[in-house]
């Protein structure tokens, strides 16, 4: 006899292995099923080049909440992950003097921090520190609204039971009322403006050197297709400040291991509970009769039986691939769902270059000791064509065309400088997450990312950090290069978009990805969102995975009650 679930998986990214070890927490029979070889999505280590062990996109941990840490007891189950102090160092191409040479911040020492924005700017020096407490402060009052499911709009509609309606009231004048109470009248003033505003307005406000203001902007550009000045970045700015680990605020860190680490220890845990994970097991379609799940069939055929189904895939994925069109097409509502989904912005610039290298760089800003000696600069995320916010946008401008920027940006991370599990010895890896390689044009055509076009981009970001340590290109080993089309056809990443879907303020929320699904429930009785295309969107934060178990399982506990 086939074994028939409780509930299937779709997808075992991070969010979706949060997902089955909750819910298998509280009893429930869970089935995750990944179509790679590998678990973790976007968050996995792989060894492409021999001995060298890549974080093959996503690469650093700080959003992942610690209610999860400490719930699926990761540390025992192999979480380990590396502080980096300093943690942001920019070199400046052509410097004015030898006193403004490069820009080394720390994570926790606010006198280092002063001391050397102070070369730059002595009032930006003693902002700073505000700067970031103000941030902060922002992010503990939106906590509960961040962290919690979202409001059911839909449930809010007359056609439903007075009941629901009652619950999904009373929960968002709840949330709501929080907020405000947390944040105040000029909180809330500041909440507005980050929500709506460039990062480059808001960063004016605080700073007027230029380096500190672009270090600082990457933040509110990483995994956009959006230059420093146009509205909207100033939130993603605040989505990348909102995390921390062990206490530390915005602190960002290197898994042992590669980020497969974090998504290998919630596999560990969850198996742990009963979970099981089935990889090389790709979900053709969801099996649906009658508007209600009866499990998923896979591309072999096989029927697997599941009274719920959970799609950590895209939406974009998900109502596209693995809802069948005969099915949308019966029912106005999904067909009306489908098409917004579909017309959602998932517009990407971004491409990951992963390298294996014979050795440390050697800065020209900060030049290296001794050959191959660690400089405390090789741990943190290195900035490079960020010396000013002219160099941000003029790198977006060039890419508005549908050529990859000449200039691009450049964060590069050298996990290996704390980890030696990476790389073999006095060798290391180099993650270079940059931007900007378009993938659609304005008008929504899409562009044909040839062999050529990777190439030329290759070569231009070479070019560019020979500029700043000359020498570079011959440590390379190997490379492994992800553009916006190889995120896409490898991770399901739609658009090659690394947050499930623009984090604009219109698909945020509640409307993401659509009001008729912004609890996490589709108009499929059984069917349920559990990936980044839910609140609160994207990165490593295990968010959508916790508040769709949130939610199943309240669902599940009523359908239980119901039936006593």
């Amino acid at each position: 006899m086939k074994k028939a679930y409780d509930v299937i998986i779709v997808g075992a990214g991070h969010n979706g292995l949060v997902t089955s070890a909750y819910l298998a927490r509280q009893g429930l029979r869970v089935l995750v099923c990944e179509k790679r070889s590998v678990i973790g999505g976007a968050a996995c280590t792989e060894e492409i080049v021999n001995n060298f062990k890549f974080s093959r996109a996503s690469y650093l941990l700080s959003l992942f909440r610690q209610k999860i840490i400490d719930d699926l007891n990761l540390r025992e189950h192999g979480l380990k992950y590396y502080f980096r102090d300093p943690s942001s160092y920019t070199p400046i191409k052509n410097p004015i003097n030898n006193n403004q040479r490069s820009l080394l911040l720390s994570s926790s020492d606010n006198q280092f921090n002063m001391k050397q924005i102070a070369q730059f700017s002595k009032k930006d020096a003693e902002n700073y520190h505000i700067y970031e407490e103000w941030l902060t402060k922002i992010c503990r009052a939106i906590d509960e609204l961040i962290y919690s499911p979202p409001p059911d709009l839909n449930r809010m509609n007359q056609k439903n039971k007075i009941l629901d309606r009652f619950r999904a009231y009373n929960y968002s004048m709840k949330i709501f009322y929080n907020l405000f109470k947390n944040l105040g009248f000029n909180g809330s003033v500041d909440l507005y403006q980050l929500l709506t505003s460039p990062a480059s307005r808001i960063l004016n406000k605080w700073f007027e050197s230029d380096v500190i203001k672009a270090t600082l902007a990457t933040d509110g550009l990483i995994g956009a297709m959006l230059g420093p000045h146009d509205s909207g970045t100033g939130y993603i700015l605040l989505h990348h400040v909102m995390g921390g680990l062990d206490g530390r605020p915005n602190a960002w860190c290197y898994v042992q291991g590669g980020m497969g680490g974090i998504s290998n220890a919630i596999a560990s845990s969850a198996r742990s509970l009963g979970v099981e994970i089935r990889t090389n097991c790709n979900v053709n379609h969801i099996d649906i009769r009658n508007s209600k799940v009866e499990g998923i069939v896979l591309d072999n055929g096989e029927e697997i039986k599941g009274k719920i189904v959970a799609s950590n895939a895209t939406a974009y994925v998900t109502f596209k691939n693995l809802i069948l069109n005969d099915i949308i097409k019966t029912n106005k509502e999904l067909d009306e769902l489908k098409k917004h989904i579909l017309q959602m912005d998932y517009t990407s610039g971004t491409t990951k270059i992963n390298l294996a290298l014979s050795g440390l760089p050697n800065f020209l800003a900060n030049p290296n000791k001794n050959y191959n000696e660690l400089e405390p600069h090789h741990q943190c995320t290195i900035h490079m064509n960020s010396e000013s916010l002219s160099n941000l946008q003029n790198a977006y401008l060039e890419a508005l065309n549908g050529k990859p920027s000449q200039h691009p940006l450049i964060e590069m991370v050298i996990p290996s400088s704390l980890d030696p599990t990476l790389a073999p010895k006095n060798c290391h890896v180099a993650l270079l997450f940059t931007q900007y390689t378009p993938y659609r044009l304005p008008n929504g055509k899409q562009i044909e990312i040839t062999e050529e076009y990777k190439e030329n981009y290759y070569q231009n970001v070479i070019k560019s950090i020979e500029e700043y340590a000359p020498g570079f290109e011959k440590l390379i080993i190997g490379r492994d290069m992800l553009f916006p089309s190889d995120l896409e056809e490898q991770f399901s990443l739609t658009g090659g978009n690394i947050f499930h879907g623009a984090l604009s303020l219109d698909q945020l929320y509640s409307f993401r990805p659509a009001i008729s699904c912004s609890n996490h429930r589709t108009p499929i009785h059984g069917l349920y969102l559990c990936g980044s295309s839910t609140h609160p969107g994207g990165g490593v934060t295990g968010m959508p995975g916790f508040n769709a178990a949130t939610i199943m399982l309240q669902d599940w506990q009523r359908k239980k009650n119901s039936f006593k």
